[in-house]
């Protein structure tokens, strides 16, 4: 952890169709390093990230384009 900092990337999954791609989503963006927050919107696909190390953008496109969702940054 770098002195206590917490980083924060806000975005959109813009396929979600019901709970269970959240629980997916959520439970996929949890793999990356320091993650220690997940919050996705299932009504609007807003999703927020928050961890204890950078987290780059395209590292989280990549897991859920695996998973079949796509993003928006």
């Amino acid at each position: 952890m770098l002195n206590n900092i917490m980083f924060d990337l806000n975005f959109t999954i813009t396929n979600l169709t019901c709970e269970a791609c959240v629980k997916v989503s959520s439970m996929t963006i949890r793999k990356l390093p320091g993650v220690t927050n997940v919050t996705v919107d299932i009504a609007n696909g807003a999703t927020h990230i928050q961890s204890d190390e950078p987290i780059h953008s395209s590292d989280v496109e990549q897991l859920l384009k695996e998973k079949g969702y796509n993003v928006t940054f």
